[in-house]
């Protein structure tokens, strides 16, 4: 629904306020759904199977995809949010349509806030400001700013950080209380090894949106290339995806690939032997988390990966190795792509790994972060 009108209550009587940056930014129809984009419509759809009453505040633009994305959700009601094209007026039009609904059908049981955005901090000051809701939950899917910060001091509730470097960065800035980590992958269940048998290839990958430079997919394409001739014959590299995908004439084992939709992820990667992560800490864009390499986890690959905080912590008890150049990268690649046996080792540990820890669970999300103050 487009308009609001008021959503059938939930069982457990929980009524929730869904403020997100992606959903008030205006929609480019043609771009693909990534990332944050997902897991928060996953969420949205997982709180309405819960029971949940959401009201989701979103740009127009924005209406058409929601629906299909999240079809036949009784206690969904998408609230317009129009800021002519800016998500900062968006914000604010949101947080006064928030206010005006509790006003109207009571006051929320929870405000979801569903990512850090400088762009909202008036809106959350405004939100603050009233008695809108009974408590507001954070996820945090990148470190706060000092101004961000400062607008959640004294809201009550919890800040739910996708890894622990996210949430030492709350901390370090003096937010300590309720700082929690929680956050994995959504449907893991999609995600597992492969059955195929072995054709005497041994397929790299790189998994992300590669046309950011610091995904590092160069340093991937150095490392194939100095892998010895007759090894590189046998080998290919997938780098998945671009937008327009490079060309690699004279070079068959470098393989780009257009983004394929998520859908297509899980089967893509049943296709590969090793995940490469060569991401790059640029300060201004950087690893937060990397559902990518969860994925290539839970599908059972060993991974290559940077050796930065918060891929190391997903490989702290094995999984794959550590690489900071092409150099080292390609020892890592050579190693594994001559020993099978070492590739089915270390994928299996990295796979007992994530669903140990990074399968993302609603229900115990509503549990201890939406709507409980008690401590996980």
């Amino acid at each position: 629904m487009s308009k609001y009108s008021k959503c059938k209550k939930a069982d457990r009587g929980g009524r929730v306020a869904f403020v997100e940056k992606v959903f008030l930014d205006r929609r480019a129809s043609a771009s693909a759904l990534r990332g944050v984009e997902l897991f928060n419509l996953r969420l949205v759809r997982d709180l309405c199977a819960h029971g949940i009453g959401v009201d989701l505040f979103a740009e127009p633009s924005w209406h058409e995809t929601i629906l299909r994305e999240i079809p036949g959700a009784k206690t969904l009601c998408i609230v317009g949010a129009n800021g002519s094209g800016s998500s900062f007026l968006a914000g604010l039009a949101a947080a006064f349509r928030v206010r005006g609904l509790a006003r109207r059908e009571g006051r929320y049981d929870a405000l979801l806030l569903g990512n850090v955005a400088n762009r909202l901090i008036p809106a959350i000051w405004l939100l603050k400001s009233g008695r809108d809701f009974a408590r507001a939950t954070l996820v945090a899917h990148r470190e706060p700013s000092p101004r961000f910060l400062r607008s959640i001091r004294r809201m009550p509730g919890r800040v739910v950080a996708v890894s622990e470097p996210v949430a030492a960065d709350f901390r370090d800035q003096g937010l300590a209380a309720d700082v929690v980590v929680d956050y994995g992958i959504m449907d893991a269940d999609l995600f597992h090894p492969s059955s195929r048998e072995p054709d005497g290839k041994v397929r790299f990958c790189v998994l992300g949106a590669l046309d950011n430079a610091w995904k590092g997919a160069d340093t991937a394409i150095a490392a194939f290339r100095l892998l010895p001739d007759a090894l590189r014959a046998r080998c290919e590299l997938h780098l998945m995806a671009y937008r327009s995908p490079p060309a690699f004439p004279g070079e068959p084992g470098i393989v780009a690939h257009p983004w394929r939709g998520a859908t297509g992820i899980p089967d893509f990667l049943r296709t590969m032997d090793v995940m490469l992560v060569p991401s790059r800490d640029e300060h201004i864009m950087r690893e937060t988390f990397s559902q990518s390499v969860v994925q290539g986890m839970l599908t059972g690959l060993p991974v290559v990966y940077a050796p930065i905080p918060v891929l190391a912590e997903k490989f702290d008890c094995g999984g794959g190795f550590p690489a900071e150049t092409p150099e080292a990268y390609a020892e890592a690649m050579a190693r594994l792509a001559e020993d099978p046996n070492l590739r089915a080792t270390l994928g299996a540990k990295g796979r007992e790994t994530a669903l140990a820890r990074y399968v993302w669970d609603t229900g115990r999300f509503i549990e201890r972060h939406l709507f409980s103050g008690d401590a996980p």
